[in-house]
């Protein structure tokens, strides 16, 4: 448990100490995002309830000022009881791309591999896979610049889960915040 503290100390760190020598929406960028939602299963459970956490993750590369492709993760935990068990976890991992307009307002897209898994606590990561597909996410953003390196933000998500085996079809929408680091060395 020491050595797993260690490990995320020293990662914040590394993250941390990049950011002070980057130039903002340049090169490789790091965002964290996460926040409460809604969802709704319309096939086999054919319920709703509450998103814990929803998540929007990536790692990627700022093309130019207007463009960025990238590698997310994106998904939520949900409090929905179904059979013996209490929760279920949606994660979803492709790529994607993030258009920047005016006023650093964010439109991103992305879709992958998705699967769904059941547990009967919260802490158990991954539980019971219950299912394989896809999904696809789309997400719009708004990012104050705290620094030269560092976007703080806010927004709105939507994502669409499908599993093939066993035909589950999640559907989302919440809000969450951001922060997004920008790893690249100024020139």
């Amino acid at each position: 448990e020491d050595t797993l503290r260690f490990k995320a100390f020293l990662t914040f760190c590394i993250i941390f100490i990049s950011t002070i020598i980057t130039e903002a929406h340049e090169g490789i960028f790091l965002k964290f995002s996460i926040g409460p939602g809604f969802m709704t299963e319309v096939s086999s459970i054919n319920g709703s309830g509450l998103i814990i956490g929803a998540k929007n993750h990536a790692i990627g590369w700022c093309v130019n000022e207007k463009l960025a492709l990238f590698i997310g993760e994106f998904g939520g935990l949900i409090k929905e009881k179904v059979g013996e068990y209490n929760y279920i976890n949606l994660d979803a991992f492709g790529p994607g791309f993030t258009y920047y307009a005016l006023s650093n307002i964010q439109v991103s897209v992305s879709g992958g591999y998705s699967q769904a898994a059941f547990a009967q606590e919260w802490t158990e990561a991954t539980g019971d896979v219950k299912g394989k597909g896809y999904g696809i996410n789309m997400s719009v953003e708004k990012e104050w610049m705290a620094s030269k390196r560092v976007g703080l933000g806010t927004g709105a998500q939507a994502f669409y889960i499908k599993t093939q085996n066993t035909d589950f079809e999640f559907i989302n929408f919440s809000l969450k915040g951001m922060v997004t680091f920008y790893l690249t060395p100024v020139r």
